[in-house]
């Protein structure tokens, strides 16, 4: 028997294991047929289909582009290369491969798919339209186009129509995977949290095993209630993956609530030790410590977060306020203008970062602070009322009790605010500016957590 005869055998038998699912061994038969014969583009292509079945995507595309340097026309080879790529989020790289596809036949209507998706992922929804009505023209009522389409809708905030491309797919298709997951989204997003429900009970009857459907179940339902229903559907979770670790950070934030420090500091451990960077750990092991009045852990735990390359507003102004609570105002600075990095439209950021400056002696920068936060929000009361105290310590009581009476048009029967007036007026200046300190922080508005 001849080499060839040999390399043609072992990719018979390749096929063969591949329809078995024993891919390892199937790899092996391709890997030797290729080394008797490197020329055969069809192979690489097999290799790279039973790579994408072990989810090996980086290796896959290498064999579509070896493929590919030996029949750089072939639609097939170009569309699975182009499908890995957007898998590995190389989603410049995916489009040139579909645009070389459009090329070579317009009419390939299995390339416009994953397109819309890879100019949605770019942010680039108005490409990502015209490859919609693109694809349109050769096939109407496409499922996977609508799907993507409606992904691209969601991002952009446009959630009924979103909602009439993913019922779209249904009518196509009712059984099309992560359709009724994306319409919870929206429904969601739209803060119709019943409807949300509704659509994640579906999609767990066509896939009761999916871990993303039933975590998303489980979030919901902590802002439905109870928690005992979301603590079960993070259980089910567990049941499936042991290791799933935003299951055990909810688990362990429901213990917190519920008081049970030392449980939830073993969820949120077991956390960090299967993933390092997991957001939100260690800000909640910090503030279980700052209420157990360990502030070294606290503070060491609250500076793991700072360091952490990734996170999100919500746990940065968390953090933010936990450090304004430890008063290390130079951490609060530090996350507050993190915060303002990402989004320098974020009010709340604003008004911290003016209160970490006030209360660090940092007057003049504070008021400044005070008056971007009312540039922001012309009716925001906490620095209204922090530029009354601002300039009452400077001794301005002119500028204070501006200050002090558009809060008190906001608030009229605010407490504290009352209280700042009464002893505005009654006191002297210096008197008033040597007693400020003791009840700053409870005017601050960050006693109140």
């Amino acid at each position: 028997m001849s080499e060839w005869q040999e390399a043609e055998q072992r990719v018979q038998r390749a096929h063969e294991l591949y329809e078995k699912g024993r891919w390892e061994e199937a790899l092996t038969e391709l890997r030797a047929a290729i080394e008797i014969n490197p020329n055969n583009s069809a192979w690489y292509f097999n290799l790279g289909l039973t790579l994408d079945m072990m989810e090996r995507f980086e290796e896959a595309v290498a064999a579509y582009n070896k493929a590919l340097e030996i029949d750089p026309q072939d639609m097939e080879i170009l569309n699975s290369a182009g499908a890995d790529c957007i898998r590995l989020a190389r989603y410049p790289q995916a489009i040139a491969h579909f645009e070389r596809i459009e090329k070579l036949d317009p009419s390939f209507e299995a390339a416009y798919c994953p397109r819309i998706l890879a100019y949605s992922e770019l942010g680039d929804h108005q490409r990502a339209e015209e490859i919609f009505y693109l694809a349109r023209q050769y096939k109407e009522k496409c499922p996977a186009c609508f799907y993507n389409m409606g992904a691209s809708l969601l991002a952009r905030g446009r959630y009924d129509r979103a909602l009439w491309c993913w019922q779209q797919v249904l009518d196509a298709e009712p059984d099309y995977p992560q359709v009724h997951a994306r319409m919870a989204d929206a429904h969601w997003a739209k803060g119709q949290l019943q409807e949300a429900r509704r659509h994640l009970l579906e999609e767990l009857r066509s896939d009761p095993g999916n871990v993303d459907t039933l975590l998303d179940l489980g979030e919901l339902l902590l802002e439905i209630g109870p928690p005992e229903a979301a603590a079960e559907k993070f259980r089910q979770v567990l049941d499936l993956e042991p290791e799933e670790c935003t299951a055990h950070f909810h688990l362990g934030a429901l213990a917190q609530a519920d008081g049970d420090y030392p449980l939830a500091l073993e969820r949120f451990r077991f956390v960090l030790r299967h993933d390092p960077k997991f957001v939100g750990a260690h800000i909640k092991m910090a503030r279980i410590h700052w209420q157990l009045k360990n502030r070294t852990e606290s503070l060491y735990h609250a500076n793991c977060e700072l360091a952490q390359s990734e996170y999100d507003e919500a746990t940065l102004m968390d953090l933010g306020a936990l450090f304004m609570d430890m008063q290390v105002y130079d951490g609060a600075e530090t996350t507050f203008r993190r915060v303002l990095g990402v989004d320098s439209q974020h009010v709340d950021a604003c008004h911290g970062l003016a209160v970490t400056m006030l209360f660090s002696g940092r007057v003049d920068e504070g008021i400044a602070q005070c008056r971007a936060t009312l540039h922001l929000q012309p009716k925001y009361m906490l620095a209204m009322s922090n530029l009354a105290l601002a300039y009452a310590q400077r001794g301005d009581l002119a500028r204070a009790g501006y200050w002090l009476s558009e809060a008190l048009d906001i608030a009229p029967e605010d407490p504290q605010l009352r209280h700042l007036s009464n002893r505005l007026k009654v006191l002297s200046v210096w008197h008033f500016v040597r007693r400020l300190s003791a009840p700053v922080r409870r005017w601050l508005g960050w006693g109140r957590r």
